[in-house]
């Protein structure tokens, strides 16, 4: 059931690891919800995003002119049909099959809602480093906490706590708004999904309209088109690569099952030991995200795991 969604988790947790915040029961199924959410949305707009450079040369530009034909139908379903912005754009983006990061933010918005508890909210969040829209799922009483979670299919990447996200680190860079109660976003998604099975064919008609009107060689304007981001911070990146090869305090891994013959070793041997931890986190890992796992076959994911976790945490989707 996991196995798909979690090929991209595997290296951040792996990596949360390493740096000391392991990942595991509750939070380890937010992470998963959270990841099948942003995969999801990805199914959900094949043609991906229209001011990704990457995306545009992949579909010779329509991801771009459905872009923008997704802009105006968002347009007309909030000015002339009265519809709340983040279900527009939802819609819209699902009869593109594209959009920007406002579409995709908003898809992931609806699709998550039914996920939330009591007392959890979504916000859509915008960034002072860049013109960027994403989604998160937090805390009501404690909305920057450790629980806080950024889903952003429009980044590389799977869904990440929002400490190691590249631009939800800082939170005096960001800013929150839209947000959704557990009722108010079942009562939303319920709205939405009503209006579209109700009215598919007026809103397919609509979105037509618009792109017909696109010019047929049209791709985005260069100086606003980027190069695909991973989600994940470079800082995170960093501090755990350093850690990967960091001598070890004993303490910690005494914590995390390292035994005490292991480390009593003279101090010549300290690569020796932060190996032993290394495996040893990875083993944990394993185990973790493959309930069941012998730790013989643990030990065969271990390779995998750690290579991950040093090479592979802000590699293209």
């Amino acid at each position: 059931m996991h196995q798909q969604s979690d090929a991209r988790l595997r290296p951040y947790v792996m990596a949360r690891a390493i740096d000391g915040r392991v990942v595991d029961g509750a939070d380890l199924a937010r992470l998963r919800l959270a990841n099948r959410t942003v995969d999801a949305v990805r199914e959900m707009l094949p043609l991906g995003r229209g001011n990704v450079a990457s995306d545009i040369e992949r579909t010779r530009g329509e991801s771009s002119r459905r872009s923008v034909a997704c802009n105006a139908m968002t347009y007309q379903l909030i000015q002339m049909a009265g519809w709340p912005p983040v279900q527009a754009r939802a819609t819209a983006a699902l009869f593109a099959q594209a959009g920007t990061c406002d579409e995709h933010a908003a898809l992931g918005v609806m699709l998550h809602a039914p996920f939330m508890r009591q007392g959890e909210v979504l916000y859509q969040v915008t960034s002072s480093q860049i013109g960027h829209v994403w989604a998160e799922w937090r805390q009501e009483a404690n909305p920057h906490s450790a629980f806080a979670l950024v889903l952003d299919p429009w980044m590389d990447g799977p869904a990440v706590f929002a400490s190691d996200g590249q631009l939800s680190d800082v939170p005096k860079s960001t800013q929150s708004y839209f947000n959704f109660s557990q009722a108010s976003g079942l009562a939303a998604k319920a709205r939405t999904d009503w209006l579209i099975a109700s009215n598919g064919q007026g809103l397919a008609a609509m979105f037509f309209q618009a792109r017909a009107t696109v010019a047929p060689d049209y791709r985005w304007p260069p100086h606003h088109t980027y190069r695909g981001m991973p989600v994940i911070s470079r800082a995170f990146e960093l501090r755990v690569q350093t850690k990967l090869n960091r001598a070890i305090d004993i303490a910690k891994a005494t914590q995390f099952g390292v035994s005490s013959d292991a480390l009593a070793a003279p101090p010549r041997l300290q690569k020796a030991r932060r190996r032993l931890l290394n495996d040893t986190l990875a083993v944990g890992v394993a185990r973790e995200m493959k309930p069941g796992l012998n730790i013989r076959d643990a030990q065969k994911e271990v390779p995998g795991l750690l290579y991950g976790a040093k090479y592979q945490l802000r590699k293209s989707r």
